[in-house]
């Protein structure tokens, strides 16, 4: 080698070396000096509590700084809370005065991985901050500090804080150390960007990720060799390169104005010396209406292209304009540039002109007739718990289906585990469940299904594996429901998660990273396609179900395996694509090409649950997530979320997704658990114990599984889930009215109870003229028999068939700073009553306008409720409140009513179904007559002739009571039933309510 050579080389080294000193170092800055200690482990008072499922001990083996660290263990992966697997930690001494600090900061080390945390802080006093999860990241084995704003607690008197609790989901050992306060916190360099996929060769392109551990960098990358500043293109997501290219990138923290160190990727991209084939859009497939194709191909490349079925030469026509089609046709194209061809590219094009549900996207909607009908938005829920049993909403105590089938196999043989597992699945499901989901006004289902179902375990397909597919798609079909084929359990798991059926490596899985397992689950997606590819009422396929087991690239590139897969097999259907979990944690669907794909999100708001204001915020934050940061020319599904306990949670997320337009399914249709707000229907069976359990009492228990068996409706929620599954009864389901204070004196005079007082309130209302006031003193008595305000009414209350009348509604201003509950007392004809609380989580919010509900089938006693005469709403608390818009309606979502008058009356009359049209004719005029008379004594009261005035009214009133019992008559002969029953029930209404008087 010539000497020339080794001075180069060693003068680059020394230049290197130069450059690597003056680059700063990975250290993270002591504590600042304004900084209020809190805890620092050293010493041995007890300054740590475990919860339930955790551990804590003081540990030398890891320390940030000082002898000793907190060494907490979590020992069962799980959503922390207070009282389960989580960590308490004191102050040294006496509370800290944290008043004024900006951040919370502690340093930790993760032995697992990458994860955020929960933390809340707690006063002297005992009160807490919400135990929410915070932003910022840990680092696997590496000691990070954690930082919180103090911004994002509230509740607590900050000068004393005596507490802080800590915890984590995931199953493993944290080292915690050097808790304190801080004013201000001296900035860190961020972590320098890595990328996947890695420097390397590639054939024709390669799509790269960069990323960050730092929370708050951006990312700055150059594609020319030149150093990369905040001044050059910001990384917004994957880069797809096609083309040879050294990619240098830098993180950025605009706190501090710091970078991180500069990372260099060199990509050599190999460009096949055979040409792509052309590229038609939109793709092959199915159409109801004409097209116009569209062909491209690589730079320079002239396109020829046939639709006679013969193979395109370069006689052939010459592609310069886009292709119309009418009629179906084959489009065989090549590109040709030089002295090179292409293969030949096959677009086979079917134009259907048939009306049919078969749904495709369309820009950010989805269509029947192959895209271009009406917009369908899906809504509906999962199937969950049928063919992939979880032991927290299933009724086994297994841990997974891998363990269920493996256990009772060893105890009982192959053919009489899967007699047992097929027992189960006969009974969980059945048809009399997809009528419940019509009932329910809803138009989708998703099914969760696993690979457990359908392959040998060396990967070929089972005979008997489309049974229950087939079967569920059959039945929903024929109630036009749709299906979503969702794959929650792939060959070796996505995510090691018991909602995958195996938990052997937990939270990773066995999928990502196996090609055998990838294999698989390829060959059965193409399996699946090419069965249903003609299915009409299959909405799609939902590719993987929260697939954790790996993010980003390596996610989006299997992604891409599946979808070409499929592709291969059905031109047509719909492809569902899971983000874990925002939206910006999946591709631009251009990255890859695809088409006709939906992206679906799973919104889960783990942070106070039952907190309406909590989880206001989450869902409001999904919508610039959706279509700001993200904007994606898809449409969207939230395949799975709940809202948990709060009703005004759920009324408002369910409101917020219909005026999106985003497609939902809720999680799930039924669970073990009574009144379980993630089932639709919830109850409690007996719970198999698959290692205990005798085959007899195993089929026994299974045999018990049935929704009709073991399940109630759980009428809260599904009732308003209904009001948004199908969004018209809203407004047409059965409404009436109790109280609304309109057209009152203002000297209207109410009865309360002793330590209560009433009025009309002209200022604060929830709507219309006036309110009613309630002042509650009671000098700490607490006696709500007597902190009453009372309405007297004549309503019957009794609901044979759960329907109407049954909730009773009303808006309540809480005005004492605390959220409440109303107790709500009947008194019926005979003088006995009884009393109930409004919905136990669904409370009226502080200082503000809120509705509350009371399912008037939870009202127990020996009360007569067809003959309710007087209601009751009482308030614990001393303090102020207001009353509004008090209805007996069918959902806690339901509209209020409308003015109940003649012109309701007309339009039921006019919907009904009459014959002959005389009868019609006969009510229609005899409703002119009475609206004549009210008309002529609104006309008289103008005049000041009330005497007049009120003979009008006596005559209108009389001319709807003979037109009652005219309708009654022909109930059921020239008028249809149900039709004559609404018109003589809203006549009913207007005479005794006297509705048609001022």
């Amino acid at each position: 080698m010539p000497l020339s050579k080794y001075v180069k080389m060693f003068s680059i080294a020394i230049i290197t070396v130069m450059m690597l000193t003056m680059l700063p170092k990975h250290e993270y800055a002591k504590i600042p000096d304004d900084a209020v200690m809190f805890q620092d482990f050293e010493g041995s008072n007890t300054m740590f509590t475990a919860a339930q499922g955790a551990t804590g001990a003081l540990s030398e083996v890891e320390a940030y700084e000082g002898e000793q660290s907190l060494k907490y263990e979590v020992l069962e992966s799980g959503d922390p809370s207070v009282g389960k697997g989580s960590i308490s930690i004191k102050s040294m001494g006496q509370p800290v005065d944290a008043t004024g600090m900006e951040y919370f900061v502690f340093y930790i080390k993760d032995t697992q991985g990458s994860n955020t945390i929960k933390v809340s802080l707690t006063d002297s006093n005992g009160h807490s901050t919400d135990f929410g999860w915070k932003a910022m990241s840990t680092k696997k084995n590496e000691w990070v500090r954690y930082e919180v704003p103090m911004s994002s607690f509230t509740g607590i008197d900050f000068s004393s804080i005596s507490e802080v609790r800590i915890g984590q989901w995931n199953e493993g050992i944290y080292y915690i150390d050097q808790l304190f306060f801080a004013k201000s916190l001296p900035p860190i360099p961020p972590d320098q960007p890595t990328a996947f996929h890695p420097s390397g060769e590639y054939d024709n392109f390669v799509v790269v990720e960069l990323r960050t551990y730092s929370v708050g960098a951006d990312i700055y990358y150059t594609t020319d060799g030149s150093i990369p500043t905040k001044e050059s293109s910001l990384y917004k997501g994957p880069l797809r390169l096609e083309a040879s290219t050294t990619l240098k990138a830098v993180a950025y923290n605009p706190k501090g104005d710091i970078y991180s160190e500069i990372s260099t990727f060199d990509y050599v991209i190999h460009q096949s010396q055979d040409l792509l084939k052309p590229k038609a859009s939109p793709a092959a497939g199915t159409y109801a209406v004409a097209q116009a194709v569209e062909l491209s191909a690589s730079e320079g490349a002239a396109i020829y292209y046939t639709t006679d079925g013969k193979n395109p030469t370069t006689s052939s026509k010459k592609y310069s304009q886009p292709i119309k089609l009418s009629k179906n046709t084959v489009i065989k194209a090549i590109a040709v540039k030089g002295q090179y061809k292409s293969e030949v590219a096959v677009n086979d094009y079917t134009i259907d002109k048939h009306s049919t549900p078969f749904l495709k996207a369309d820009g950010k909607k989805m269509r029947n007739h192959y895209g271009s009908g009406d917009e369908v938005v899906l809504r509906g829920t999962n199937a969950g718990g049928w063919l992939v049993m979880e032991s927290w909403m299933s009724p086994t105590n297994s841990p997974d289906q891998k363990t269920t089938i493996k256990t009772l196999t060893d105890r009982f043989g192959g053919e009489t585990a899967w007699e047992l597992i097929n027992l189960y699945q006969d009974h969980y499901w059945t048809e009399a469940d997809f009528d419940n989901i019509k009932e329910a006004g809803m138009n989708i289902v998703r099914l969760p299904f696993s690979y457990f179902e359908m392959l040998h375990e060396d990967g070929s397909l089972k005979d008997t594996a489309f049974d229950r597919m087939d079967w569920f798609v059959e039945e929903a079909a024929k109630r036009e429901i749709y299906v979503i084929l969702d794959m929650h359990g792939a060959p070796g798991s996505q995510n090691g998660k018991d909602h995958s059926g195996d938990t052997s490596r937990p939270d990773i899985g066995n999928l990502f990273g196996n090609k055998e397992n990838m294999d698989k689950t390829i060959f059965l997606w193409g399996k699946i396609a090419e069965r249903y590819k003609d299915e009409k009422w299959l909405a799609g396929y939902d590719l993987l179900n929260e697939p954790g087991g790996a993010t980003g690239i390596e996610q989006f590139d299997f992604y891409d395996q599946l979808y070409k897969a499929i592709r291969e097999k059905d031109k047509n259907h719909i492809m569902f694509i899971e983000a874990i979990w925002e939206p910006y944690h999946l591709p631009k669907p251009d990255l890859y090409g695809w088409e006709n794909v939906v992206y679906s999100y799973h919104f889960y708001g783990w942070d106070n649950i039952d907190s309406f204001p909590s989880q206001k915020r989450f869902t409001d934050s999904k919508i610039p997530m959706v279509n700001e940061m993200t904007n994606y020319n898809v449409p969207l599904l939230v395949g799975e979320f709940t809202l948990f306990n709060n009703l005004q949670s759920w009324d408002y997320a369910l409101n917020v997704y219909e005026e999106q337009g985003w497609s939902f399914t809720t999680w799930s249709y039924k669970v073990t658990g009574e009144g379980s707000s993630w089932g639709m229907y919830t109850g409690n069976p007996p719970k198999v114990n698959i290692q205990r359990d005798s085959e007899e009492e195993i089929r026994s228990k299974w045999s018990q599984v049935g929704t009709n068996t073991s399940f109630e409706r759980n009428d809260y929620f599904v009732d308003v889930i209904r009001n948004y599954a199908s969004p018209d009864f809203r407004s047409i389901d059965e409404r009436m009215w109790i109280a609304n204070f309109e057209g009152l004196d203002k000297s209207t005079s109410f009865d309360t109870g002793s330590w209560a007082a009433a009025s009309l309130d002209f200022e604060n209302k929830a709507s219309g003229e006036a309110s009613l006031k309630l002042v509650v003193n009671n000098d700490g008595n607490k006696d709500v028999t007597q902190q009453y305000v009372s309405f007297k009414t004549s309503v019957n209350l009794v609901d044979e068939a759960n329907k109407y009348p049954k909730y009773l509604l009303f808006d309540v201003f809480n005005g004492t700073g605390k959220e409440s509950n109303v107790a709500v007392t009947l008194i019926d004809k005979n003088g006995k009553q009884a009393t109930a609380s409004t919905h136990a989580q669904t409370k009226a919010l502080a200082n503000a306008w809120s509705r509350v509900p009371l399912l008037l089938k939870s009202v127990d006693g020996e009360i007569d409720k067809s003959s309710i005469v007087e209601i009751r709403l009482a308030m614990e608390d001393p303090g102020t409140y207001n009353f509004d818009n008090i209805f007996v309606g069918q959902s806690f979502s339901n509209n209020v009513p409308a003015k109940i008058d003649i012109l309701t009356v007309r339009g039921l009359v006019e919907k009904a179904d009459i014959q002959p049209g005389g009868i019609r004719n006969a009510v229609l005029v005899q409703l002119d007559n009475a609206e004549r008379d009210f008309k002529k004594a609104d006309d008289f009261a103008k005049q000041g002739k009330e005497k007049q005035a009120e003979q009008a009214r006596k005559n209108g009133y009389k001319t709807l009571d003979s037109l009652k019992d005219f309708v009654s008559k022909h109930l059921g002969k020239h008028i249809r039933e149900e039709d004559a029953a609404k018109i003589v029930s809203t006549l009913d209404y207007i005479i005794a309510k006297k509705t048609m008087t001022p």
